[in-house]
């Protein structure tokens, strides 16, 4: 009995030890910095785009929604925004935000976008201390602008095809369905009605001119601005010198509110390597018979 007294007296002392050194040895957590960012905006390039057949980028709409953050070349992450978010660096630091979207909507894949430059700042982290980051980027010079149709000049690129039997019509400032119509450049947009009657029964138009675009990968999308009660699809017609085929690219989900679009074409274009050039498509097609249907329109970019 007294020989189990001992031990046991001996493994309290042993165990409390072990305890103890693992306190002092146990390193302590490191203090992280934080980094905000609030919102990426979209600036206008001064710079220009030379090898474009458009003068300037347009409309500066867009609906950036994430943040692809570096430091120091090294990806942190991908991060939805407004975003708070910490990182284990200290002191002075280069951070490289590329400006992230939804491609064709679609939450599960989110991209950089690559028609816009990347933001690069030099910032000083603190331990314990958060760092707000104000992002600015802009379209990369190289981008080309194939179409700009923001329904302002005198001659519309986008007109209705034989299968539609309702018109894209022109709405002014001050109707209050006119995208950006309160800023002194842009006070029209595009309209198209269906209804229940057999004569209003479809929408389709399509770009007036045709297009030689990039294959082989290249990236290839369509921006545009969007107001719809219904269903609408964007397609694409690639002509041939044997052939012509009409594909669907995308359909978008009715939207209450004046909503931006990215389409991916890449797959299309690349996918039909016979063809010599491209036409886009937007149509509707009143499939339930409703009545009081509405599609409009702003800043059709076709961007390569």
């Amino acid at each position: 009995m007294k020989y189990a007294y001992k031990l046991f007296f001996v493994l309290s002392i042993f165990f409390i030890a072990i305890i103890s050194s693992c306190e002092i040895y146990n390193p302590a957590e490191p203090i992280p910095a934080y980094i905000h960012i609030d919102k990426i905006t979209l600036a206008k390039n001064f710079s220009g785009f030379p090898n474009s057949t458009t003068g300037d980028e347009g409309s500066l709409s867009h609906k950036i929604t994430d943040a692809w953050v570096y430091i120091d070349e090294q990806l942190i992450g991908c991060f939805e925004l407004p975003v708070t978010f910490p990182v284990l660096y200290e002191g002075s630091h280069v951070i490289r935000i590329k400006a992230g979207i939804k491609v064709n909507g679609i939450a599960a894949t989110r991209a950089p976008y690559p028609f816009y430059n990347d933001f690069s700042q030099t910032i000083t982290l603190e331990k314990g201390s958060k760092i707000t980051v104000a992002p600015s980027v802009v379209y990369n010079s190289n981008t080309h602008f194939a179409i700009m149709e923001n329904f302002e000049a005198a001659g519309n690129n986008m007109v209705k095809t034989i299968y539609s039997d309702t018109t894209l019509q022109i709405i002014t400032s001050p109707d209050p369905n006119v995208f950006e119509g309160n800023l002194p450049n842009s006070t029209h947009s595009g309209i198209a009605y269906l209804d229940a009657t057999p004569t209003h029964h479809k929408f389709e138009c399509t770009s007036v001119d045709s297009f030689l675009l990039p294959k082989g990968g290249a990236s290839v999308f369509l921006e545009l601005n969007y107001k719809a009660n219904y269903s609408f699809t964007v397609g694409v017609i690639a002509k041939g010198s044997a052939s012509t085929t009409q594909f669907a690219a995308l359909s978008f989900n009715p939207s209450a509110t004046w909503n931006k679009g990215y389409v991916n074409l890449t797959p299309i274009i690349s996918g039909a390597y016979s063809a010599d050039n491209y036409k886009i498509t937007i149509g509707m097609i009143n499939n339930n018979n409703a009545d009081s249907l509405a599609i409009l329109l702003d800043n059709i970019k076709l961007v390569y």
